[in-house]
């Protein structure tokens, strides 16, 4: 991608650039502004220093004169003090007030001032004596200092020496000027270097996205690779490639749903077709047509239930379904499906009854869902059971929880059917199944358990006996 789309696209590599180039103009700035402070202070105290000398020196040349008088007709040395000092204008004032010498001479000097700030005789100047003088259009660095005649009265003079502040104003100029070049320059330079350095560290996640754009729905299987690249990305990379698993896993469950659905549809509409044909085949009579709906009407109640049962699985692997918990007493539950299916249980020749309960247990769990739970075990059960056989249902509470078991005498699981027995249209024995049955009884009572994050196991001894437990976590 060339610089331009990317700075379009707003990328993050233009992003970091333009980040790493903010950053560095900022620092460059401070940078600078620090050393140009730095330079004008040093300049200001050199400046300071060399006023500082130059009373000092007044104040000797001063000591040299024995009167007033002399020192007007011998300004030599004074003038020869300040000689070569560019800006540099040294006055004396006598005591009654009068300017005694100005040196240099010259027409532009700043008009002289009241005098404030007077360093006596009695002390040296430094160069914190030294202070502003405003002088339109410029400002004044002024010192001063009393001074004393080498006469035997000990004249007091005073010495006022100052310096315009702009004296080093362009050669400033030019250092900022030149200051500011070197800080865009750095941050041109941080600017370039930062977007190739970005750019290069960036190739493993084209490395990524070039690997992401080869997976389709038809290569699931397909997971990015980024060893050698940045912790970052390989741990985006295991993220991604945790997600693609679980995508892979549930369009493999989508598929083989979708797959057992129509192989469980097709037997029942095919029936319906058959029967259908054969009676149009030829005149019926009336009795013949009532058996034939009413042949039909069975499959048409097993086609619903069917779909009823497919429609709760899926909600519930949607997360589309809720449930409304509450507080049950568990051995009433139990005897409520026990008395609904002794019937059934009766018919069969099945003897259904619950174990002696010691205590009377609760359990947290939607009412609804744990009927049906209960009713899709014990109906398995009664059709599982030969007669004569004997169905128990039992409950223990403990520590985890509240486990209820269903346990039967019927033909018992081979142990290769174990593993699938809650699968989805799963039939043991397919030959042997009953019509009405779908295939989902087990893998909705497991469905309902996970809605209640509890869990279903079972147990058999083939020929003896079989159980299905519950397990319902503890409510805290």
């Amino acid at each position: 991608m060339n610089p331009v789309a990317s700075i379009r696209s707003g990328s993050i590599a233009f992003r970091l650039t333009l980040l790493f180039s903010l950053v560095a103009m900022l620092t460059f700035t401070a940078v600078g502004t620090y050393l140009y402070q730095l330079l004008v202070q040093k300049i200001e105290l050199r400046d300071d220093d060399r006023l500082v000398d130059k009373v000092v020196l007044a104040r000797t040349l001063l000591s040299d004169f024995p009167s007033l008088d002399a020192l007007s007709k011998s300004p030599a040395p004074f003038k020869h003090a300040v000689h070569g000092s560019d800006g540099l204008t040294l006055r004396l004032i006598g005591p009654d007030g009068r300017l005694l010498l100005q040196a240099p001479a010259r027409a532009n000097a700043p008009p002289l001032a009241p005098l404030h700030n007077v360093v006596p005789i009695t002390r040296t100047p430094v160069a914190d004596d030294v202070h502003k003088q405003s002088w339109a259009p410029d400002e004044l660095r002024v010192l001063n200092a009393e001074g004393m005649l080498g006469d035997t009265a000990g004249t007091p003079v005073q010495i006022a020496i100052s310096r315009p502040r702009s004296r080093h104003s362009e050669f400033l100029r030019h250092y900022l000027l030149n200051l500011s070049c070197a800080v865009a320059f750095g941050a041109t330079l941080v600017a370039v270097f930062g977007f190739l350095i970005v750019r290069r560290g960036m190739q493993p996640l084209h490395l990524v996205i070039s690997q992401a754009n080869n997976i389709s729905t038809h290569r699931l299987n397909t997971r990015l690779s980024v060893e050698r690249g940045p912790a970052e990305l390989r741990e985006l990379a295991a993220a991604f490639n945790a997600m693609l698993d679980r995508l892979e896993d549930g369009v493999q469950r989508l598929s083989g749903f979708a797959a057992d659905l129509a192989h469980d549809m097709r037997t029942p509409v095919n029936t319906l077709m058959v029967e259908t044909q054969v009676a149009l085949s030829q005149p019926r009579s009336n009795e013949e047509y009532q058996a034939m709906a009413a042949s039909n009407l069975e499959e048409y109640e097993h086609l619903a239930h069917m779909i009823e049962n497919t429609l709760f699985l899926a909600r519930v692997d949607n997360a589309q379904l809720a449930i409304a918990r509450a507080m049950l007493d568990a051995r009433a539950e139990l005897r409520r499906v026990c008395n609904y299916f002794s019937g059934l249980a009766e018919e069969a020749g099945v003897t259904l009854e619950i174990r002696e309960i010691a205590s009377a247990a609760h359990l947290y769990a939607d009412a609804t869902l744990l009927r049906r739970a209960l009713g899709n075990l014990l109906s398995n059960a009664i059709t599982h059971t030969p007669p004569g056989g004997r169905i128990t249902l039992a409950m223990q509470a403990s520590l985890q929880g509240l486990q209820i078991d269903v346990t039967n005498t019927g033909e018992g699981i081979a142990a290769e059917h174990m593993p699938h027995i809650f699968e989805r249209y799963y039939r043991a024995d397919y030959a042997r199944a009953s019509s009405a049955s779908t295939g989902l009884g087990l893998a909705i009572v497991r469905a309902i358990m996970q809605l209640h994050g509890g869990d279903v196991s079972v147990a058999s001894v083939p020929g003896a006996r079989t159980t299905f437990s519950l397990q319902f976590l503890a409510l805290n």
